[in-house]
């Protein structure tokens, strides 16, 4: 295997992990139910049904979050792509945001870094230029939050 496609399998890998620890993370805080709702999920099926890849509507598919999360205190649903950046990238950040909000406004982008993790809403993230607020609040305790981090860094000292 060449390096380009090692560095792509360890990305990728990366962002799975980011995915599963955002996924956990929040149902373990009793506060939220959290739907897988990413174009994996979706597209094979809609492909299998007879639908070109080429149809527009495969395409927003292609930018969809990965999931939905529905706050059980307030039933409110939302849309949230989750990202891996070993350090916030506010570059980055803005470039995912924007790709966001072309087809999934209103969304929310999760960053997980192994300073912590940070989550906001994709208009805010566009309007204050990339950045992004840290993931706080009453619903997701810091204790919590502070042992999925030592998942994610547990796992980047192994590699």
């Amino acid at each position: 295997m060449n390096n380009d496609n090692v560095n792509f399998t360890r990305q990728l890998v990366k962002g799975k992990i980011a995915e599963a620890i955002f996924a956990q993370m929040f149902r373990q805080s009793g506060n939220f139910t959290v739907l897988e709702f990413g174009y994996e999920k979706v597209i094979p099926e809609i492909i299998q049904q007879g639908y070109s890849e080429n149809n527009p509507m495969i395409e927003t598919l292609r930018t969809a979050p990965d999931f939905a999360v529905i706050d059980h205190t307030t039933r409110e649903v939302k849309l949230v792509e989750v990202k891996y950046q070993r350090r916030l990238n506010s570059d980055y950040t803005l470039r995912a945001a924007i790709r966001m909000s072309q087809c999934w406004n209103p969304s929310y982008l999760f960053v997980a870094t192994l300073d912590g993790f940070y989550m906001d809403k994709i208009s805010n993230i566009i309007k204050n230029d990339g950045a992004i607020t840290p993931l706080k609040g009453p619903d997701m305790d810091l204790d919590l939050q502070n042992s999925y981090l030592q998942i994610l860094k547990d796992f980047e000292q192994a590699n």
